[in-house]
């Protein structure tokens, strides 16, 4: 219960819309909500004052009032709508940006452990719903909560010498008495909307595993099988939505009795009044049944969004303070470093020192480990155990914009190889080499405006190398750069890359560019050593 509520009061403080923003739409909301209940109850009050003393000029007054609201409600409910939109879209928009942000952030490991099923599709959800955390759940709360308390207050003011003061105490006390036990049964709420939505992740997920195996089952007359493990799945579900139900009608009794309550009091309470005032109070005592209402809902908003951001601080991690300067010094070094995936140990207390300039090859078996360990080179991995440096510098304490200027990573598979020449190459970068005569070196001729659809695959991988070389990196890192290129295409890719004064770690199985680097490393079975030349 701590921690839910600790949760939503967290995520309550992110979201916080702007003061001036959030005051005029709690302003908005609470005069609306009052004229709404104004209206509902002086236009009753007429009608008893109406038929107790005929005649215009005897119910003119609170006929002038009650037209007043009337023209007011339109516009009064526009305004808070209109306030409430507002602050519904900054808030999409803030925390789009931020999940943008956070997931930026990702090293290439975490980005494939999450890259399955709808994750996007679910954050963006997740992310539009923490609107409703002020939309749907504080500002709805806040408001019916000053509408309680300003009908109690006229209770007790505004008739003829204090006559229904008491009520309005009790009033007062009922009302906050079914607001906390309102509370109290969110923590309920929350564990049962919680284990419902792990019962019916469960039940999903069976269907998605079983359906792949069905047809081997029946064949192999195993079928109960299935049958049975689904059933256990939807009895569970089953359990967790009536156990929801439950808890749920729980509220919805409460502010129903309440209501029931507060007239009671009228009844026991009621001094001898004008049955006009009698009518007024007794409609403000069943409004606290739906004023109720209205917060059992929004709590029930707030049930919602604390699943929401229960799901995203599971994607979320504290920002990486990254602010140290690119050294001066470029050799690479790696003290006892050790690199695992999915629990395999790919490199084992390795250490190496690449000094600047040098070609350096890493060869192994398909799976060894090479490209994970690029990308630890890179700051794209993160480093299971020792350390991994350049010019003595963590490569992870490295700012992140001048490591992505200096250091430059071509993947086997390159990506975003569509669209115009000039995008393609530059991805918003400025250049500092003449790239399209770069590209033409390696038999690839285009311009700015040259369109890229359906490049093969070693044209794909000169693109990504050319593109890599555009900031002239200090180092740059290439897994199977000459993959599906030909001997002579190889050819003019290694004289490129030795045209540029960086040093170059290549993953590779060709033995061309083995010949060509100044070492070679073989990497298997998580053991990195040096080849002899």
């Amino acid at each position: 219960m701590n921690s839910d509520l600790g949760r939503l009061v967290r995520w309550l403080r992110r979201a916080q819309p702007p003061a001036f923003d959030l005051t005029r739409a709690i302003l908005a909301g609470s005069v609306a909500t009052l004229t709404s209940v104004g209206l509902l109850v002086g236009a009753v009050g007429l009608l008893v004052e109406s038929a107790r003393r005929p005649g215009l000029a005897a119910v003119a007054g609170v006929l002038i009032i009650i037209e007043v609201l009337a023209f007011l409600r339109s516009p009064l409910r526009f305004f808070e709508r209109v306030s409430a939109h507002r602050l519904g879209f900054e808030a999409v928009t803030r925390w789009r940006r931020w999940l943008v942000a956070m997931v930026g952030r990702w090293d290439y490991t975490r980005w494939r452990t999450h890259a399955a099923g709808d994750l996007l599709e679910r954050s963006l959800r997740d992310t539009d719903e923490l609107q409703d955390l002020w939309l749907r759940f504080a500002l709805p709360v806040i408001n019916t909560v000053v509408a309680l308390v300003l009908g109690d207050v006229v209770v007790a003011v505004l008739p003829p010498h204090g006559k229904w003061l008491v009520t309005a105490l009790w009033f007062l006390v009922i009302q906050a008495v079914a607001v906390a036990l309102l509370i109290t049964n969110l923590g309920p709420l929350l564990r049962a909307d919680r284990t419902l939505r792990h019962a019916r992740g469960a039940y999903q997920g069976s269907l998605v595993e079983l359906s792949a195996v069905v047809p081997e089952l029946t064949l192999l007359g195993r079928e109960s099988f299935a049958s049975s493990r689904l059933a256990r799945r939807r009895e569970a579900l089953e359990r967790a939505e009536g156990i929801v139900h439950q808890v749920q009608r729980r509220s919805i009794v409460l502010s129903l009795v309440a209501g029931l309550v507060a007239v009671q009091v009228v009844w026991l309470t009621s001094p001898h009044a004008s049955p006009t005032w009698l009518v007024v109070v007794a409609l403000l005592g069943v409004a606290t049944a739906d004023s109720l209402a209205a917060i059992r809902l929004a709590l029930d908003t707030a049930v919602a969004v604390s699943g929401s951001s229960e799901r995203l601080e599971d994607l979320e991690e504290s920002p990486f303070l990254a602010s140290a300067a690119w050294p001066v010094d470029a050799t690479i070094r790696a003290t006892h470093l050790s690199l695992r995936e999915e629990g395999a140990i790919l490199v084992s207390d390795a250490n190496f020192e690449f000094a600047p300039g040098q070609r350096i090859a890493i060869v192994g078996p398909s799976g060894a480990g090479k490209s994970t360990l690029l990308r630890a080179l890179g700051g794209l991995d993160p480093v299971s155990s020792g350390e991994l440096s350049i010019g003595g510098v963590p490569v992870r304490d490295i700012d992140e914009a001048q490591l992505r200027t200096m250091l430059a990573y071509v993947a086997s598979e390159p990506g975003l190889t569509r669209g115009y020449a000039r995008d393609v190459l530059l991805l918003g970068r400025s250049s500092v080499r003449e790239s399209h005569r770069d590209l033409a070196t390696l038999g690839v001729t285009s311009e700015e405006t040259t369109r890229f659809d359906e490049l093969s695959r070693g044209e794909r991988q000169r693109v990504a190398i050319v593109r890599a070389l555009v900031t002239s990196p200090r180092i740059v890192l290439a897994d199977e750069p000459t993959s599906g290129l030909g001997a002579e295409e190889t050819d003019k890719v290694l004289a490129l890359l030795a045209s540029v004064d960086a040093t170059l770690v290549v993953a590779t199985h060709d033995e061309r560019v083995v010949q060509w680097c100044d070492q070679s490393y073989e990497l298997a079975q998580g053991h990195l050593r040096q080849l002899n030349r």
